[in-house]
């Protein structure tokens, strides 16, 4: 899809303001929302570590009246020892109950707290581990007891007894300022098994009873040292904690809320710099959609006018107001347009001028000249062409060039010409009647532009080649007269000559008999020109008779080696013939022989001393195929299809002859309805090929036919 200049500006702009705009906002809002929520996380943290501080403070304060109390009770007799305790209780209201507690572990003293209601009995507490600590360690041992929810001490008191007191945990909570936080949150202390010590008031029984299995708890209990956490609650809520351990009785301080309610703060912030985010994009939108605008109209602008421009419309100019390059740019696209006006002005002057010369030329030939597109449509057509063709008069540009012509078979012939993709192919368009003789050659050429390498249409030419004929025929019934008065005495002297070789005369000496076979090879050679210039003439003429006969077509190949070895003996040439014995087929015996005595006659002549020709013969069945190979110099590529026209030699060579031997090949080859072609590499010898039907025959009119052919 094409994307227009407007919305390419529009979209590039907007994207480079709004990608780092969108990447800052939401790395500030990242790093907003990540400081929010660790200061929220921090605060939680500092709870939880007041409130264990609280109670690590009232530890304290117990610890440090004990001791007292310890080293007082240790220097008094026993009704001093229950005044100085009954005094303590009295001002210790976190006190319950204080007693001396033997080595054996059994009660000896015991003073309650007025708090407490009624005394109880005496108590032993040999298989207290808190007991058996402090008497073992001789150090204090605080722990909570499951039963009563208080907190007990175990102090050693010298050697064989024990001090041991009951404090009330609710006390340390209520110092410890244990509360709610939002409406969700609230700050607890729990034991070490995980049950709450402290709980905030309106906490019911069902959410107290969940309190063990809460993930803040069991990682408050197993931590060492004060920490936060996000986690999910039993029912799957979002949840955020703080927890600091209070080791001095294995429990730990514990601040929870609801997350959603937790960072409140958090998420007001990130909808508030979100709306501002989108408003700043907004702006920086229409801030590019009216820079895109002011961009883009000039080139728009400029864009209209070239498509004028292009279409040969000067008339119009590009108006740009902006003070910028895009000024100077409609101020030289301006310019450019009052000079391609002058330029198009010249240019069609010069065109007309030389239309009209072209048209003059044209018109002015003898040659046939006519011009159609890539349809067949005509462009172009003069004089000649008209009056060859017998085209209508008026205007004929446009309509169909063959549809034109009124006589069928001319029709055909130029169809022929125009759709052959033969390079060098033609026709000859003969209007003869029996008073003149008039004849033209109808060639075709692409028309090329020279500089897109591009094809414009077809050029047809119809040249005049009725002197050239009538020149050919006079020369061709000059040379078959020459010919027939040259036969005849040639004859005589190749008849004497054998008559004097067989001494029938008389005896001849050696010297003699050498001149003698000079004369005879050179009369034989004459006496073969002088026959395929009277053989062509025939074969032209189509006098030449085809007699079919079962022919050996290996036999007939060494035949002909056998009869032309001698005259590469000179040469010290080596023949070879690669053939079936038994390839017999329907053809002329002596036109067969004919064909190979030329070929390899041909090849002597271009073959070098001790070269070698090679004779091959083969079929496939349906086709017999027919090669005459040499060693020689090569044919050039453009001489290949050249050399079987009549009296064309290879320039450069002098090999001599009528050149009209392989002229002979090329019509025996289609007298038997085949075909003869050459195939070489300059400089690696020549390779002449035959081809026809394996099946030829003739029918009741006795034109030649091939297999079941009517």
């Amino acid at each position: 899809m094409r994307l227009k200049l407007f919305p390419k500006f529009l979209i590039v702009m907007s994207l480079a303001a709004l990608v780092p705009l969108a990447l800052l906002g939401y790395r500030l809002i990242d790093i907003g929302q990540l400081g929010v929520k660790t200061a929220i996380l921090e605060l939680h943290l500092g709870m939880a570590d007041n409130v264990a501080s609280a109670y690590r403070a009232n530890i304290e304060k117990i610890h440090s009246k004990v001791v007292f109390l310890r080293d007082t009770v240790g220097r008094m007799d026993w009704d001093a020892r229950q005044a100085v305790l009954a005094s303590f209780v009295d001002s210790s209201p976190e006190i319950l109950e204080v007693s001396l507690v033997s080595g054996q572990g059994a009660e000896v003293m015991k003073v309650f707290s007025p708090s407490k209601g009624k005394d109880s009995p005496l108590l032993n507490y040999a298989r207290d581990p808190g007991f058996r600590s402090a008497l073992d360690s001789k150090v204090r041992h605080i722990s909570i007891s499951s039963s009563t929810s208080e907190m007990v001490f175990f102090y050693p008191l010298g050697t064989a007894a024990v001090m041991r007191l009951a404090a009330d945990i609710s006390s340390f909570s209520a110092a410890a300022g244990v509360k709610t936080i939002g409406d969700t949150g609230y700050a607890l202390v729990v034991g070490p098994g995980g049950a709450p010590l402290a709980l905030p008031p309106g906490l019911g029984a069902e959410d107290a009873a969940s309190i063990p299995a809460w993930p803040i708890v069991a990682a408050a209990l197993a931590a060492p040292a004060a920490g936060s956490m996000e986690y999910a609650d039993l029912s799957g809520r979002d949840q955020i904690g703080a927890y600091s351990p209070i080791s001095e009785i294995g429990a730990a301080a514990v601040v929870k809320q609801s997350r959603e309610e937790a960072y409140m703060s958090a998420i007001f912030m990130k909808d508030q710099a979100v709306y501002v985010t989108l408003f700043f994009a907004v702006l920086v939108i229409i801030a590019a959609y009216l820079l895109s605008r002011q961009l883009s109209r000039p080139i728009i602008d400029v864009t209209r006018v070239a498509e004028h421009v292009a279409a040969g419309d000067f008339n119009h100019t590009v108006e740009v107001d902006t003070r910028d390059e895009l000024r100077d740019l409609g101020d030289t696209f301006n310019k450019m347009i009052r000079q391609l006006k002058s330029y198009s002005d010249m240019q069609v002057d010069r065109i007309i001028r030389e239309q009209k010369n072209t048209e003059a030329v044209l018109f002015s030939t003898e040659d046939g000249i006519a011009m159609a597109d890539h349809d067949g449509n005509i462009q172009l057509v003069n004089r000649k062409a008209r009056s060859v063709l017998g085209l209508p008069e008026g205007e004929l540009v446009g309509k169909k060039f063959l549809d034109s012509i009124p006589d069928e078979k001319t029709r055909e012939t130029l169809g022929a010409v125009m759709t052959s993709e033969e390079p060098g192919f033609f026709r000859e368009l003969d209007f003869s009647s029996a008073t003149a003789r008039t004849v033209y050659r109808c060639t075709a050429a692409p028309i090329r532009d020279p500089k897109k390498k591009a094809d414009l249409g077809l050029l047809v030419a119809l040249h005049d080649i009725t002197l050239d004929k009538e020149l050919a025929r006079i020369k061709d019934e000059f040379l078959h007269s020459i010919t027939h008065d040259l036969r005849n005495p040639m004859g005589a002297v190749k008849g004497f000559v054998e008559f004097m070789l067989k001494e029938i005369p008389g005896p001849i000496t050696d010297g003699q008999r050498k001149m003698l076979i000079s004369i005879d090879r050179a009369a034989f050679r004459l006496l073969g020109m002088i026959n395929n210039i009277l053989d062509a003439a025939k074969m032209e003429a189509g006098k030449m008779e085809i007699s079919l006969s079962p022919v050996n077509m290996g036999e007939a190949a060494k035949r002909v080696v056998e009869l032309m070895e001698s005259l590469g003996q000179r040469k010290r040439i080596k023949f070879a013939v690669e053939a079936p014995n038994d390839l017999v087929v329907s053809a002329d015996p002596g036109l067969m022989e004919r064909i190979f005595t030329n070929l390899v006659g041909n090849a002597i002549k271009f073959t070098p001393e001790d070269g070698s020709i090679t004779l091959r013969v083969s079929s496939d069945g349906a086709t017999v195929r027919g090669e005459v190979e040499d060693t020689g110099d090569g044919i050039p590529p453009e001489y290949l299809s050249r050399v079987f026209e009549k009296f064309e030699q290879v320039k450069g060579q002098k090999a001599g002859g009528t050149g009209l031997g392989l002229t002979i090949c090329k019509n025996v080859a289609s007298a038997h309805l085949g075909k003869i072609w050459a195939e070489s590499e300059p400089g690696k010898g020549a390779k002449f090929i035959f081809t026809f039907p394996a099946d030829l025959r003739k029918d009741e009119s006795g034109a030649v036919k091939s297999g079941g052919a009517s």
